[in-house]
Formats: C-alpha cells, structure tokens, sequence
C-alpha cells in the first residue's frame, strides 16, 4: 500500500474529509491477493461460478450483523461517480444511511452481470424497474418488513424504518437483528414495488463523490498498486504495425541476457519480456531485437477516399420512404456537403495496467475493465481454460470512456503469466497507451436535402461511411493482443434486411437519423475493415453522426435565411427536445436571426452556434449554444462561453450531473478542435502528448452555464454522453457565424480554418 499522503501545511486529514462532507464508504482494496487461497477451493470441486444468479436476493446485497449493507453490483466506477449514486439508491430504497453501506464492484465471483459499463446506461439500468438494483433493494425491504412484522406483531404496512431500524407498535427491530450475517433464501419476484422518486431523500441530492477524498489524498488503491507475492513485471514489445508477422526473436545484443531478465515470451505475433523489476522489463523490452515482416499501413492522406471504397462492407438502410429522389429533383432548394471524422482515441491520462496470477488451470486477473464477465470470456479463450477458471476481479484503473487499453493489458497479463508461471503485473508505456488500442471509428458523411417553397425541409439524404474492425472483449481477437497472438477475426457482418421505416432518431441507437419531423428520408450506412482497431470511444458514432446531423441541419436553416433555433423548432415534434433547445436559448439570451448576418470587422470575429438532439433516440436530451471566437490571422479558435440544457428524467445527483457536462465539454472542444490520430506506412506516429495533443484545462471557457430539467416521473437516463454529443457541431455552427465559412472535417485546427477562411 502506498504511504500516508501528507495534507497541505495547516491542513489535517480529519478537516479535510470533515469539507468535503465525503466518507470512505466504499471497498476500494483489490480483493483476493492471494491467487492461492482464492482457488483454495478447487480441489474440493467447487470454484468460481459460470455466472452469479442475478434472479437472487442475496447476489445484490447482504446485511451483517453489525448492520453495514454490502452491495454487489456489476457496474462498476469508471471516474463518472456511478458508485455514488448507486449507494444513493440503496439508500433510500433500504431506508439505511450511507455511511453504512458498503459496495463491492465487478466481480465474476460474487457480482451479477451487468454487462459493461458503458454506454451512459449504468443509472438507466440500476434504476431501472426490472433486472437492476432498485429492484433488487424493493425486494429486501420488503422481506425486511415481513420478517418485522412477524417478529414485532405489527401488519408490515404499519412499520415505519429510520436508519436501518424497523419501528412500529411502540417496538424496535434492526436489520442486523434480522438477518444480520444470514442469507435472504429468496428470489427476486418483481412483486416489491420500488419507491418513486418524490418519496426518496438521498436521491435527488448532491451528494458528494465518495471515493474522491481517497484519491485526492492519495491514499486510493487503483490496480497499479496491486502486489501479489512472487510477482513479476513484463513489458510487450510490439510489432511495427498491427498486422505484421514476427518472423523471429533474434535475441539481445552481444548475447547479453539483460540484468533480472525472467523469460521472453513469443505467441504468434506477440513477444513480451518479463523481469525481477519493472524498470529492468522496460530495458530489456529496449534491448530485445526482433525481425518482423511488415505490413505497410494504408496512407494517411487518403483515409477517407478508402472509407468510400472499403470492401466487402456491411450495409443497412436504416430509413427509406422510397421517395427520396423524386423529392430531391422537386426541392425547391438543395443542399448537399461531406463532413469527415478523423480517428481518434482515448488517450487515458494515467496508463493501462493489470496484475494476472495463473496457475495449473485457474487464473486470477485485476482490471479496470468495463465488463469483468465479458473480459474473462476472452482471456478463458485465450488460456484454453474453461470460464469460471478465471476470476476477474475489478479494480479501478486510469479511467476512460470506452474501450481503452484496460482490457488488452489485461489480456496481456494473463497470456505472460501463463507462460512464465508467475505473477504477472504489467503497465504500459505512454507509447503503448497511444499506439495499441481499439481507436474510435472515422467517418464520411455525404449528406443531401432540399427544401419546399415554404422553406421546411422535405428531404433528408443520409450515407455514412466508416471502418470497423474488433470491439468490446469477448473473442479475442476483438483486442489487439488477440490478433497478434492469431486468433481469427469474426467475419464481416452480412447486410440485414431495410429496417421498417420508424421514429427516425431511434433505428440504430447512433444517433444515425436526425430528431426532426422530415417527410421523405432515406438513411443508409457502409461499414468495413481497415488496418486499425476500432472500438467504442465516448459517444460512439453518436458524436459522429450527429456532427454531421446538426451541422447539415445549420446549413439547411441558412439556406432557408432562418435562424437556427426557430429553424429547428419548427421541424420538431418530441415536447422534451423542444423544451431543452428553449431553455438554452433562454440561457443564452439568443438573439434570433439567421446565421452569419452579424459578421464584425477587425482580427478577431465572434459567433454563437448550436446543436440539439437526443442521445441514442432514448437516452437523454441536451441542447448546447456555444461561443467562440475565432482569431482571422492564425486560424486558433477559443470557446468562449457555453449554455446548455438537459433532460434526462431524475435528476438523481445535480453537482454529479453537472461535473459529467463538465468533463463532457472539456473533450468535446478538444476532439472538436485538436484530436487526430496520425500515421505513416510504416506505424502510428501519434505517440505521446505533444504528437497527440488534448486540451489543457486553461482552455474551459470562460462561461459555462448547466440546467438540468428534473423529470421525477419518467425513466431514468444517461448524463455522461449528452454534451460532448453535441460539442462538434455547435462549435463549427459558431464559426460559421462568426466567419461565414463552414468547416465540414474534424479537428478543426487553426491550419485548417486558416486554410478555409482564405479560400
């Protein structure tokens, strides 16, 4: 365990915490350090499960006898302060403090699966009235109440319960009186009725990220600070690019076996060195020489004339009313522009890392992971063990959102361990980070429309292109480590039949279809492989579509000389997104004319735009107008000020709400503005931070302004995907009102608005 942190001069711990009305609540150690007492029970036959049966009481919570509540939960903190509202929840359904409730994440031994934790779904599914915690919590008071009222002699609806104390009869029972250290014995019936949110008290509240205290003291236990006895570090050396072949390990220089050096491992494709000591794995990895066969990578300039060209691709049409056409050759007006992605990619600011200790037929593996059930099935394929061998325990890493390199160190670890017999912990390098995980998919959008002589929109024309090639674990070879070691890729999605014509923004969850009433539409969509691993990176494909989606949205409205929140307005049908596009124009004291009719004189213009929808067609509404200011000589574009509005049914931690649109806007003017990855024939050249860069935090704009609508009597949903949704696009939107020049391909850097404000 790391030292004591010291507080700042005049600053105790004990006044510290006493601030920031936070307590140490939840398990933040790595469990079972001892892989040997972990699989103590194998030989008696019994070891992990297949899965945790999430139909049981008593496979989401425990009381003990000292009246602490234990939850077991499958979503896990990834940095977004989901642990928090999840004990907020339990809370309240169980009537309990929160001091008193412990948590215990992602555990393939003790947790149901939940699948991953991604995706702003964790809230939407734990407070969900089916197949989640608040279910789960309803059904334990419940036979709290009746084993009570059997005890106390009083009908259970007369009880009342304060702080884990059932009162009632002029009697008092607690829970741990109940059943503290015992099992429930009960299924989950569905029969409990949760509370609604009015009667809750802890939810709702602000209160304060639990495990944050821990951090900024830095006495957190994240998976970097797993040791297990006997344990080894290793470093993979990886190959020029991800398709080349190893064609053989030539060893060191002079035939020196360097200092600590434990093994060289080699499966396929991957090679790692492991040693006595970290530092001495990183030489070595240095030092090892290697012939490989290179497969030359596609050319950077040319990304996305391949995109167009990919072959074999899936197809869907996802929209088609089969009168597109003739609509177009009637609009009165027509519009039509391209609007490119780059690839980019998560860029965690701490490096991946996990511990693997695997033995005879059993491993166990620590992970940040996002999905412990989903990560074992890929390293159980990859050991040629059978599943419940492997035990993935999570422990908290370097935090992301999406599919980081959490996963693939994980992989790593396990495959090394197995090899060389020992405990394995392995961090990777900052080049490693960059280089070797699943990138966020590019895009090409060819977007065409029309407008009749009223000046609607009568025709929208949608066609994306993109790449896909791996994703989530589950195959290995949906991991970089996994096409390395040889296992072979799933084949090529065949393409599915039309899908029915429905509410348009719903039909893919990507935010594919534009939110708006548009009576002809036709949505089609090309995916195929590329050279790079693509997987989910915050808002995935969501923020690409609706880059495009609302950018071409602002050009329609310009072209039929409206202002763009009017324009919008009148095209739209859904109450909620109407009410968060007023409430930012309110916030904003928008001003209503068309765009770009306002352009100033001098150096530096300034402009506002916006963008509007809702995320995946069902899971939160956001409304944002941005400010900017764009600088005419050197093209450097400065977001100066941002209103924006949500819905996303209860509001169930506003300070928690508005930090998640705080982190959102900060990534979202940096993969607006600055993010791309890079490369050359011969491998990725986007390597550390000054060849990849993301925004410091001097550029938050100067003004930000957050109002969430609390719908107390709809369904609960995400809040950590909403802004950044709506960051690309309203930010170009505001260049163009400031400049009249549109920007359609992403980073928008100052090279390149240069370049457009001279053309």
């Amino acid at each position: 365990m790391p030292e004591t942190a010291t507080p700042p001069s005049g600053l105790s711990r004990r006044h510290f915490l006493a601030g920031t009305g936070a307590m140490f609540v939840a398990l933040t150690l790595p469990r079972l350090l001892e892989p040997k007492s972990a699989f103590g029970a194998i030989e008696s036959g019994k070891i992990g499960p297949p899965t945790v049966n999430a139909t049981l009481l008593d496979s989401w919570l425990a009381i003990g006898g000292d009246g602490l509540v234990t939850v077991h939960t499958g979503k896990v903190e990834l940095g977004t302060g989901v642990l928090t509202t999840t004990m907020q929840l339990a809370a309240d359904e169980l009537d309990v403090a929160i001091a008193n409730i412990r948590v215990i994440e992602g555990d393939t031994w003790v947790t149901p699966d939940q699948s991953y934790t991604a995706g702003s779904q964790s809230n939407k599914v734990q407070y969900g009235l089916t197949g989640g915690l608040r279910q789960a919590a309803a059904e334990a008071r419940l036979a709290l109440l009746n084993m009570a009222s059997a005890q106390l002699g009083v009908p259970a609806d007369q009880l009342t319960v304060t702080d884990g104390v059932v009162s009632g009869g002029g009697q008092k029972v607690s829970y741990a009186q109940l059943i503290g250290n015992r099992t429930f014995d009960l299924a989950i019936t569905g029969k409990a009725v949760p509370k609604t949110f009015q009667q809750y008290k802890v939810v709702g509240t602000s209160v304060p990220r639990v495990e944050v205290p821990a951090k900024a003291l830095g006495e957190f236990e994240y998976v970097q600070y797993v040791k297990v006895p006997g344990m080894v570090h290793a470093r993979v050396v990886r190959p020029p690019t991800l398709d080349s072949k190893l064609v053989k390990v030539i060893g060191f220089p002079h035939h020196r076996k360097p200092a600590g050096l434990v093994a060289v491992v080699a499966k396929g494709s991957f090679v790692a060195v492991v040693a006595e000591q970290e530092y001495q794995a990183i030489q070595a990895a240095e030092a090892l020489q290697l012939q490989w066969n290179t497969a030359p990578l596609p050319s950077f300039d040319n990304l996305y004339n391949d995109l167009r060209t990919l072959s074999p691709t899936t197809d869907r049409v996802l929209i088609d009313t089969k009168d597109v056409d003739g609509a177009l050759a009637n609009a009165a007006t027509k519009v039509e522009a391209t609007y490119y992605h780059p690839i980019q990619m998560h860029g965690s600011m701490g490096t991946s890392c996990a511990v693997a200790s695997v033995e005879g037929q059993t491993a166990t593996v620590w992970s940040g992971t996002q999905g412990v059930y989903q990560l074992r099935g890929a390293i159980a394929t990859a050991l040629g063990f059978p599943t419940p061998n492997v035990h993935v325990v999570y422990t908290e890493g370097s935090g992301c959102y999406g599919l980081n390199g959490a996963d693939n160190v994980s992989l790593d670890a396990a495959v090394i361990s197995q090899q060389v017999g020992k405990p394995v912990r392995l961090q990777y390098s900052r080049a490693d980070e960059h280089k070797w995980e699943n990138f966020g998919q590019p895009y090409v959008h060819s977007m065409h429309g029309g407008l009749d002589a009223n000046g609607n929109v009568s025709v929208w024309d949608f066609v994306a292109y993109t790449a896909s090639r791996g994703g989530r674990p589950g195959p290995p070879a949906n991991l970089p480590t996994g096409v390395m070691m040889g296992f072979t890729e799933s084949p090529l999605a065949a393409s599915p039949p039309p899908t029915p014509t429905q509410k348009p923004n719903t039909v893919d969850n990507s935010n594919s279809g534009p939110s708006y009433v548009i009576p002809s539409q036709r949505l089609v969509s090309h995916s195929g492989p590329h050279a790079f691993m693509a997987g989910p990176l915050r808002s995935p494909n969501r923020i690409q579509n609706t880059w495009a989606n609302e950018s071409f949205m602002d050009e329609l409205a310009h072209a039929a000389g409206a202002d763009a929140v009017a324009f919008r307005l009148k095209h739209l049908a859904d109450q909620r997104l109407i009410d968060v596009i007023n409430l930012s124009a309110k916030m904003a004291k928008w001003e209503t004319r068309p765009s770009a009719s306002k352009i100033g004189g001098g150096r530096y213009k300034t402009g506002r735009g916006m963008a509007a929808m809702v995320y995946e067609g069902d899971n939160g509404y956001n409304s944002a107008v941005f400010q900017v200011t764009v600088d005419t000589q050197t093209g450097k574009v400065v977001v100066d000020k941002v209103w924006t509005a949500q819905d996303c049914g209860p509001v169930l931690n506003p300070d928690g709400m508005k930090a998640q649109a705080e982190g959102c806007l900060m990534q979202t003017i940096s993969r607006a503005l600055i993010e791309e990855v890079k490369w050359k024939t011969d491998g990725i050249t986007s390597v550390d931070w000054e060849t990849y860069p993301v925004i410091r935090f001097n550029a938050m704009p100067e003004t930000f302004e957050f109002q969430a609508i609390n719908r107390p009597d709809v369904t609960v949903m995400g809040a950590g995907e909403v802004l950044i949704t709506n960051g690309p696009a309203a930010i170009a939107n505001a260049i163009f009102d400031a400049t009249g020049v549109r920007l359609r391909q992403l980073p928008m850097t100052p090279a390149r608005v240069l370049a457009a404000l001279k053309a």
